[in-house]
């Protein structure tokens, strides 16, 4: 019985959830991007290195459901995301990192900064990241 009442929440909680998803690259003073490890327990890409961000609730606005998110998996403030672009429903921010500590969630394993070279250019949110600091590097 307590099984049943635990999906049925997930359920409920999950209905919140909107397609919709706000990614950010938090950027270091020496160029590189926070990375998170997904827990390898999610159904959705385990083990895949990914940007902090996710999915938008009912009603929330796309910098508040960011900064939600951020701070659920990292603990961290996202001070003044600038918005970067948007592919199909995600849309990517980006933010300097101000030196706060970083606490992940259950849903990460492991994290990092990566500089581009240490990055992988196929991986989406890699790419995006790279993208970012190359925008940066060139004002």
């Amino acid at each position: 019985m307590a099984i049943k009442i635990k999906i049925k929440r997930k359920m409920i909680e999950d209905l919140g959830d909107m397609k919709e998803v706000a990614k950010v690259v938090i950027v270091d003073n020496e160029r590189r991007v926070l990375l998170l490890k997904r827990s390898e327990n999610l159904q959705k890409f385990p083990g895949e290195m990914d940007l902090p961000g996710g999915h938008l609730k009912a009603n929330e606005s796309v910098t508040k459901g960011l900064e939600r998110e951020v701070k659920e998996e990292t603990g961290l403030d996202v001070l003044f995301p600038a918005f970067y672009k948007k592919i199909d429903n995600i849309q990517f921010f980006h933010a300097r990192y101000d030196s706060q500590p970083v606490e992940i969630s259950e849903e990460h394993t492991d994290y990092g900064f990566y500089g581009k070279e240490d990055m992988d250019a196929t991986k989406k949110f890699e790419k995006i990241a790279i993208e970012i600091l190359e925008m940066l590097e060139n004002g």
